[in-house]
């Protein structure tokens, strides 16, 4: 997974991260921790997206190559998590894959079939955790009765790079908006990591929209919200928002909050990654 020489920087990449905030395969094998030797940020970081992590075929890829720019390491070890999508083969196949051009080493924690009880102990033994989407609500039962959660909230104050797309997204936030429920759109409750609560995909299906912002003002879900489009990703240093970026230039991001009428929705400031 070797980063081509015509391969934007990494390093530039995350000082351009810096600057505009100023301004504004194959898996490898389960590995001990060996946590003490991993050099990570001494600030906790998430990196989330609404969706498109991975670009189309014949499009630049943007969002791998920032959220490797958030590690100090040359080849970051990133853990695939997939109880969204019942720890799907081809799903974590398909993460691999994306990821084959690049300078990392994935792996897959099935916590169907744990390696290892301690889970803080192998996390800390990663550079970057990335949760992949289906259902955000058997994601949390999971999570919550193998207190893997706790884990999560411990390895990511440690400086362990948190991130994901969809439930990726949702788990990170005190509730979010989820179609885990058969035929209609409702709340779930998640890690509390973020304060507020999250919809990704809002451009995708008009109920998201409609229905995220009846919850927003009957106070079904925690205001603030966040909205994003496919293809916008959102980065929190501790829990302040530092920048929101996308990776094609129509794609939006929005704030709702509750007011005493019903809910103010307010476009929120958008970095294009491309050129």
């Amino acid at each position: 997974m070797n980063l081509p020489d015509n391969d934007l920087s990494r390093r530039n990449f995350v000082g351009a991260s810096v600057a505009a905030a100023a301004a504004t395969g194959a898996s490898q094998p389960v590995q001990a921790a060996g946590s003490s030797r991993r050099a990570r940020s001494k600030t906790p970081q998430i990196f989330a997206t609404g969706g498109g992590f991975f670009a189309q075929a014949w499009e630049k890829s943007i969002f791998p190559e920032y959220l490797l720019a958030l590690s100090p390491s040359k080849s970051p070890r990133i853990c695939w998590l997939g109880p969204a999508s019942g720890e799907s083969a081809q799903d974590f196949e398909i993460f691999a894959r994306g990821m084959e051009k690049h300078d990392c080493q994935v792996n897959h924690f099935n916590l169907y079939l744990p390696a290892t009880m301690d889970f803080v102990d192998y996390l800390l033994g990663m550079d970057i955790v990335y949760v992949g989407g289906g259902s955000t609500k058997n994601l949390m039962a999971l999570w919550r009765e193998w207190k893997f959660d706790e884990a999560l909230r411990a390895a990511w104050q440690e400086g362990v790079v948190m991130s994901g797309t969809s439930a990726g997204m949702i788990c990170w936030f005190q509730s979010g908006l989820t179609d885990s429920f058969p035929q209609v759109l409702n709340p779930v409750q998640a890690t509390g990591i973020l304060s507020g609560s999250a919809n990704p995909h809002y451009n995708i299906r008009p109920d998201r929209k409609s229905r995220y912002r009846q919850l927003i003002a009957d106070g079904s879900m925690h205001s603030p919200g966040l909205a994003l489009d496919q293809d916008v990703g959102v980065l929190f240093r501790g829990t302040e928002l530092v920048e929101i970026v996308s990776a094609r230039k129509s794609a939006g991001a929005f704030r709702l909050t509750r007011t005493s009428t019903g809910y103010d929705e307010t476009p929120l400031s958008v970095r294009y990654l491309g050129v």
